[in-house]
């Protein structure tokens, strides 16, 4: 039976704080540490990454021992094969981009030939003879994760790498990270507090609260779960590539949706993302519009949300969707639970971010 590709179990009592938390990929999947500020997100990398003197337990990395405290064993920061990116991104000022990037694989007296493979993972071409104070926030993050990238880690860490950008910068680095994470075949640990990046990035979700794990499960699955209603994710298989209208047809369970795509993805399975807020309903199925998207499903439930506003939840064939519409269309349609309707869905409004 194979190893898991992180198991870590770790206690740590700082002042009144306590961690408690676990972890445990069964392979190499990008897991998201979710919650609010000062619940033990970063410190728990911390622990990971062997920065924490005071932290007991274990931690192991596919098949290598890390730390296990009943035995004594502890392995220092620099004999951990970890690639941490904080939010800050910590590049040498008085470095170039290039290196930069070569410190990391020097670090480990690694040669450079994955140099570039990495700077073309991560667009980076165009910014190898440019310092760090010449860069957008994004393409710092960029150059940072390549750094790490590097040294040829067992385990990356990644500290709220998009936090300290604008939105401009966030849509920059994030078809980026979607490209890493779909590559790079080591577990990833991503602290975020942003429910739609989780969502976008993540596989597996961790939510943290005071120090200690609240909730645990696939990404889709626990958005039900806790009840976010900012963003349907969905996975969906490829189909095909209309080239002549640039539409991608995906399957999502029983139904074709089709989506906007200046060419065809180099995966089979895209996740789906869509605002809850753009998604009409209808009694009838609705033909003579410019909505390409129209999804025959049930009204499972319905519930009132601030402001005059409708939370309904729609089930389909293999699928489930959440859409907010006003009080005043709910009553003029008539919805009830287990009503048949149709999901209208507009095309330019689904992004799908690859998995």
């Amino acid at each position: 039976m194979a190893e898991p590709a992180l198991d870590a179990r770790i206690r740590l009592q700082r002042g009144d704080f306590r961690l408690e938390m676990a972890m445990r990929l069964e392979r190499p999947a990008v897991a998201a540490l979710h919650g609010p500020s000062g619940c033990g997100k970063t410190t728990f990398l911390r622990c990971l990454a062997g920065l924490e003197p005071a932290a007991v337990g274990s931690v192991r990395v596919g098949g290598d021992c890390w730390q296990e405290s009943r035995s004594g064993l502890r392995l220092p920061p620099h004999r951990r094969r970890v690639g941490l990116v904080f939010q800050d991104t910590r590049l040498f000022p008085h470095l170039n981009v290039k290196d930069n990037l070569l410190f990391g694989a020097r670090q480990w007296r690694l040669r450079a030939s994955r140099l570039d493979e990495i700077v073309d993972l991560l667009g980076l071409e165009k910014l190898l003879d440019r310092h760090p104070a010449t860069l957008s926030g994004g393409e710092r993050q960029r150059a940072a994760i390549a750094r790490a990238l590097l040294a040829a880690p067992r385990l990356l860490l990644l500290d709220e790498p998009l936090s300290a950008v604008d939105a401009t910068h966030k849509a920059e680095i994030l078809p980026y990270l979607e490209r890493l994470f779909r590559q790079v075949n080591v577990p990833v640990v991503l602290v975020s507090h942003d429910w739609q990046d989780v969502l976008r990035l993540s596989h597996e979700v961790y939510v943290m609260a005071a120090g200690r794990l609240r909730e645990h499960g696939p990404t889709l699955e626990l958005q039900y779960r806790l009840g976010d209603h900012r963003l349907n994710a969905l996975e969906a298989e490829v189909e095909g590539w209309d080239r002549t209208d640039e539409l991608l047809r995906l399957r999502l369970g029983s139904d074709l949706v089709q989506v906007p795509a200046r060419r065809r993805p180099d995966v089979q399975r895209l996740r789906l993302l869509v605002s809850p807020l753009e998604i009409a309903v209808s009694r009838e199925p609705v033909t003579h519009s410019s909505i390409l998207n129209v999804l025959a499903c049930r009204l499972e439930n319905l519930s009132p949300l601030a402001g005059g506003k409708v939370l309904l939840l729609l089930a389909g064939n293999g699928w489930r969707l959440e859409a907010i519409i006003t009080r005043a269309s709910a009553r003029r349609l008539q919805l009830a639970p287990g009503i048949a309707l149709y999901a209208l869905i507009k095309s330019v409004v689904v992004d799908h971010a690859d998995i």
